[in-house]
């Protein structure tokens, strides 16, 4: 693949006048180098992962049509479901009034040992698979989750093998 000079797709950050209400995209990345993106499914709009893009990926995701984001935990590059097969098809994405924040709203691949389309390596279809209680649902301590998704969408295991798991303690 040809890629395009980061210094092409990016605008340079010259005033706030600019990066709010201006026509060009500017991006304001952390002292990391990354942006937070939040990825939403493109139908039913359930947000189904939060990850971070570095420019490297923001670009690739622009340029592609398929999400890429910077693993934090693997310090890598990841094109999502270049392991999986789970490809998340970008739909058309967002970036929030002061370029620090993009929403991408995605379709996604079936994975091809089975089962139905999915976002979370742990196997449910949103990494945000569980309720955490608040005010008056606050019943008890340590605080007990509430699992939202009645079911997983995938196996792991036939998906992914013995692939080392990106939680990290």
């Amino acid at each position: 693949m040809n890629k395009t000079p980061l210094s092409t797709l990016f605008s340079t950050r010259e005033s706030v006048q600019q990066v709010e209400e201006g026509e060009w995209l500017a991006p304001k990345f952390d002292d990391k180098g990354t942006i937070p993106c939040v990825t939403l499914h493109a139908e039913t709009r359930e947000v189904l992962m939060f990850a971070f893009m570095n420019a490297e990926a923001l670009a690739l995701t622009i340029e592609t049509g398929l999400a890429h984001y910077w693993s934090r935990s693997r310090k890598k590059l990841w094109k999502k479901g270049e392991s999986s097969g789970m490809f998340q098809h970008v739909q058309r994405m967002l970036v929030d009034d002061d370029q620090d924040c993009v929403v991408i709203e995605v379709t996604l691949t079936v994975p091809e040992a089975g089962g139905e389309e999915a976002s979370c390596h742990v196997g449910y279809r949103s990494c945000f698979y569980r309720e955490v209680p608040v005010g008056g649902d606050v019943a008890e301590k340590p605080l007990r989750l509430k699992f939202v998704e009645d079911r997983k969408a995938f196996d792991p295991h036939a998906v992914y093998g013995d692939a080392p798991n990106p939680t990290q303690l």
